[in-house]
């Protein structure tokens, strides 16, 4: 039986920012969060469990309100 790798993604944008999760990997085996944001250089951490990059990609969200 073939296995399929589980893939995932999110982007969020608002007023030229964007943060990004996704698979990295073939099994996905790494999440990548990248924080681009307009004249700014992206920003890009990796996690090990996508629980982690969610939790991440929540606050990295949340502290644009700031």
């Amino acid at each position: 039986m073939a296995v399929r790798p589980f893939s995932f993604g999110v982007r969020l944008r608002e007023k030229g920012r964007t943060v990004r999760v996704r698979a990295e990997g073939d099994r996905s085996e790494r999440y990548v969060v990248e924080d681009a944001e307009r004249g700014r250089e992206t920003r890009r951490r990796v996690h090990a469990s996508l629980e982690s990059a969610i939790r991440d990609t929540a606050r990295t969200w949340r502290m644009r309100l700031h």
